[in-house]
């Protein structure tokens, strides 16, 4: 039988954010091993924890969906270091997380833990949003600001809109347009606050409505810088994600973005990281 835990992440109640299930001794299981757990929790994700083989790597990770291995673990490394930290396999502060070949850096806590990216984001304006919006329920007329494709790794298409827009937003499901854009970022930024309230539909990667995506909440730093609604000197600022209120799972992402000459150069993403569920499985063809 494996231990594994479940929690919630990016909220500091239960049940609410984006649950993730994590698997802290993981060495063992092969791949259908890990397919077989990731069906039987029925999660977006679930973690499990692996040696690393890269140098400079404190732990590795791989990250299953009910469907088959994601190679990215950037969203789940909140909730796999704070499991980590709470069982005592991991020492609370920095640390680097190795997944699918990328190394990420994550300042690990008990409570809740902060994901680092740098590099240049892609920033793509060169796209039509009609069909997207349409598959929103939407038309270039709820459009307040300009769309990108954007994202630090993984790219988000993010479309600004008002917060009536954001409110009346519904995915359809079926739309052909989601086979080319797996992803749609509705944003409606209020600068007074630095908040931005999110909706991720993300029918192409198989979920309906993300109530809690840290991936995107990153990309939008770039997306903020390139909009100028942040200043335009150099230095680090800060901005909130508010998302999962319409699907009834609030999340809040606390994020920062650097800025070098008016572009974004790095973004953090930090969450609370809420216990949920703990146990133990058996594993298929074991006693």
């Amino acid at each position: 039988m494996i231990a594994y835990e479940i929690v919630d992440m990016f909220t500091a109640t239960p049940h609410g954010g984006c649950a993730l299930g994590v698997v802290p001794d993981a060495a063992e299981l092969s791949t259908a091993d890990m397919l077989a757990v990731a069906r039987e929790t029925a999660l977006t994700e679930t973690a499990f924890v692996v040696p690393p083989r890269l140098p400079g790597s404190t732990y590795g990770v791989r990250v299953m969906t009910p469907a088959g291995e994601s190679p990215f673990g950037g969203h789940s490394a909140v909730g796999t270091a704070s499991v980590l930290v709470r069982a005592g396999r991991l020492v609370a502060g920095e640390a680097v997380q190795e997944c699918g070949g990328r190394q990420l850096a994550v300042t690990a806590g008990a409570d809740g833990s902060t994901l680092r990216v740098a590099g240049e984001p892609l920033l793509h304006p060169e796209w039509d949003p009609g069909p997207l919006l349409a598959a929103c329920g939407l038309t270039d007329a709820d459009l307040a600001g300009t769309p990108h494709l954007t994202g630090f790794g993984p790219a988000f298409h993010v479309l600004p809109v008002d917060s009536e827009a954001l409110a009346r937003a519904s995915a359809h499901l079926t739309d052909p347009v989601w086979a080319d854009c797996a992803d749609a970022v509705l944003v409606a930024w209020d600068p007074a606050s630095g908040t931005a309230h999110v909706r991720v539909f993300a029918p192409g990667y198989g979920m309906p409505e993300d109530p809690a995506c840290a991936s995107a909440a990153l990309g939008l730093g770039a997306w903020l810088a390139r909009e100028k609604a942040l200043p335009g000197t150099d230095g680090r600022y800060s901005y909130q994600v508010r998302q999962g209120e319409d699907i009834g799972r609030p999340a809040t992402l606390s994020c920062t973005v650097d800025l070098a000459e008016g572009r974004a150069t790095a973004a953090t993403v930090h969450g609370r990281v809420t216990a949920t569920a703990s146990g133990r499985m058996t594993l298929p063809g074991r006693p």
